[in-house]
């Protein structure tokens, strides 16, 4: 059983499920599988299904078949894995499953066979010097006419130039650009044989049209070998003996078309033409995109001149504004809004950087976590508001009395933690006596109403053995706090490392 399946061409998305062990595909209607394409031979391969394997054979089409990027020998059978795109002309199968978009990407990515290698015949060293040197000679020149120039015309009729010495058989070539605001083709150059003119002969419209509008190049390269319903009128009556037309498309879409013919004589093009010109229509188009936007640019750029003044003062106060609303950000996602203290977010941050640094150094560090004495107390008695109150007193007073490379935050409800930094925990004690005493010593006056307020804390100081986490740190200065609460509050206890609870230090 043989599947077939269209990834891309005039019936993309169609399958084919044949019980048959070889099928023909082309545009003929004798082929099991047809497909109306230009750029199809009427009988183009064949499908071989022999044990268990998917094998394809090329019958000496005109555009060839392409496996992989590289074209296969006509007459010869070629294994074909699973799902690998094949291109029959400009349409892309796969067999056995459908091909997935990744691969999709790979189409025109060609290796130019040198001429005589799919005929059998040995190429000569000195031809084969010969033909690659004129390949690079038509690559160096296409490159130095799209990065020589900033101007429209002058790179496309540069390009029109280079490939006209590398294309003998054609006489005539124009470059097209598509309109984004209209929609409209405009003939930005032309050239024919031999000189540059404004007037150039004729072409096929509707060809051009057909092709942008398509995103899909169209080569002809024997317009007598057609089929009369796929010619255009003008094509006829212009007298086009061979013509090719390949969508010029950047990232941006398709922004235009480049155009050869031949009037004079059949078979202007190649078979590997088509993908030659393919790969060398990409950098085109982006080289004209480049133009455009430096085109915008400019007309942008002489529009900013003619306001700078007002705009730029208009500039400057926004982006003074933007300053201050991203500082203002930045504060608020690590600040307690109550107390103004950095929140529990930055605590922990800071304890776990912190940390890190100090077990790196071998420094100290210690983390005090405190407990305001009988809040609740304070709050069922004189209310919330005064909860606030006494909270954001006691947070000003810890601010005041420690270190500006100290960390003061609330840890949450009425506890509030202070991490000092490089401080053991002989010197941290003294700061924690200290603060205990400045917050029991304060007057704390609400509503005519003179309150006491007393605090305890408990103190844990790393890196010591089993406090090397952030988590372990707090956990241990949480159990010290708790065991100061326990024996009477207003106190400081010491946590001890070895008996897994606190000492009391002070009361």
């Amino acid at each position: 059983m043989i599947k077939v399946f269209i990834a891309k061409g005039p019936e993309q998305g169609r399958s084919f499920i044949l019980r048959d062990d070889t099928v023909h595909i082309g545009r003929g209607v004798e082929n099991e599988i047809r497909v109306d394409e230009n750029s199809v031979s009427r009988k183009h391969a064949k499908i071989h299904w022999e044990n268990d394997r998917y094998y394809i054979e090329d019958l000496q089409s005109r555009n060839g078949t392409w496996i992989r990027g590289s074209l296969i020998e006509s007459g010869r059978k070629v294994q074909v894995e699973v799902g690998v795109p094949i291109a029959i002309g400009n349409v892309l199968v796969t067999l056995g499953q459908k091909c997935s978009q990744k691969q999709l990407r790979y189409l025109y990515s060609i290796k130019i066979r040198p001429q005589g290698e799919a005929d059998g015949k040995r190429v000569s060293i000195a031809d084969r010097r010969a033909k690659q040197k004129k390949e690079l000679s038509l690559i160096y020149d296409i490159c130095i006419g799209l990065l020589g120039s900033l101007e429209l015309k002058e790179i496309c009729e540069k390009v029109l130039e280079a490939i006209f010495s590398y294309l003998k058989r054609i006489d005539s070539g124009y470059v097209f650009l598509l309109d984004p605001e209209g929609e409209k083709l405009k003939k930005i150059a032309s050239r024919i044989r031999g000189c540059r003119v404004t007037k150039a002969p004729a072409y096929s419209r509707s060809l051009v049209k057909s092709v942008v509008k398509e995103g899909k190049a169209v080569m002809m390269p024997n317009t007598e070998m057609e089929n009369k319903a796929d010619l255009s009128d003008s094509m006829e009556k212009i007298g086009v003996k061979s013509v090719i037309c390949l969508p010029l498309v950047s990232k941006m879409g398709t922004r235009g078309a480049l155009y050869l013919q031949s009037l004079k004589m059949v078979n202007g093009f190649r078979k590997d033409d088509l993908f030659f010109l393919t790969a060398l229509s990409s950098p085109m188009a982006l080289a004209i995109e480049n133009v455009l936007l430096y085109s915008r640019s400019k007309e942008a750029e002489e529009k900013l001149l003619k306001a700078r003044d007002g705009l730029e003062v208009e500039v400057l106060n926004r982006t003074a504004e933007l300053v201050k609303a991203k500082h203002k950000l930045e504060k608020l996602s690590v600040t307690d809004g109550l107390t103004s203290l950095f929140n529990y977010r930055y605590l922990i941050q800071s304890i776990e950087s912190e940390l890190m640094r100090s077990i790196r150094y071998s420094r100290s560090l210690t983390l005090l976590l405190i407990d305001i004495d009988y809040f609740k107390n304070l709050n069922d008695t004189y209310g919330h508001l005064c909860g606030d109150y006494v909270i954001k007193t006691v947070a000003q007073l810890l601010r005041r009395n420690v270190r500006g490379t100290d960390i003061v935050a609330r840890y949450g409800g009425d506890e509030l933690a202070v991490l000092l930094i490089e401080t053991d925990t002989k010197s941290a004690l003294e700061v924690a006596e200290k603060l205990k005493e400045e917050i029991g010593s304060h007057t704390f006056q609400y509503q005519m109403q003179r309150l006491t307020v007393n605090v305890s804390i408990g103190l844990a100081t790393a890196p010591e053995r089993d406090m090397q986490t952030a988590s372990e740190l707090v956990d241990a200065a949480d159990r010290a706090l708790y065991r100061a609460k326990n024996t009477g509050r207003n106190a400081v206890v010491v946590f001890s490392p070895e008996k897994g609870e606190g000492d009391q230090a002070a009361t």
